[in-house]
């Protein structure tokens, strides 16, 4: 992959990862603030209590939200006692969704650092070509004979593996002490 490719490509991943990753948050937080809002109560007194706080907070939240209304009617609501319900698969792929950009978006930074130390790199090149007083190389020249690693948000393991599955196991953790 030469210079002006890797250059494309690190701006188009991160503007890809940067887009996934904001639907999926606004997603992924107004699922769970429809799932408080209509899974919380379990009946106990204390429960209801709680439920009753959260579904005014909930509802605070939605009605200063209108603009982003297209998520509150679309987003789907998970629930904690029908584990295989087709509302939590495209809750989860939503959550993933998270990782995904946000791996995306890392991909395309990382190569764009590199890029900044590739541009530096020709810049010397191209000073020390005109200090030899050889005939010196365009710009174009020399990025064209530079070959870029291809990178790939899939060697990015923490932030696709390990960071869904902590965030997912301190979530359960703590809505299993509050009592859903």
């Amino acid at each position: 992959m030469t210079y002006q490719q890797a250059l494309k490509q690190s701006i188009l991943k991160r503007i890809t990862g940067f887009i996934i990753f904001v639907f999926a948050i606004l997603s992924t937080s107004i699922s769970f603030l429809r799932m408080l809002y209509f899974n919380f109560d379990d009946g106990s007194v204390f429960g209801n209590a709680l439920s009753k706080l959260f579904q005014k907070l909930v509802y605070a939240i939605y009605e200063n939200t209108q603009f982003l209304s297209i998520f509150w009617d679309n987003c789907p609501t998970p629930s904690l006692n029908q584990i295989n319900n087709q509302e939590n698969i495209y809750f989860l792929f939503l959550y993933l969704s998270i990782f995904v950009g946000a791996a995306l978006y890392s991909s395309g930074k990382k190569l764009s650092t590199r890029l900044k130390n590739i541009n530096k790199s020709i810049e010397n090149q191209l000073i020390h070509e005109s200090i030899k007083g050889t005939r010196a190389r365009t710009r174009q020249e020399i990025e064209e004979s530079i070959p870029v690693e291809r990178s790939s948000f899939f060697a990015q393991a923490h932030q696709l593996y390990l960071a869904p599955l902590a965030v997912a196991v301190i979530a359960g953790i703590l809505l299993k002490v509050s009592g859903v």
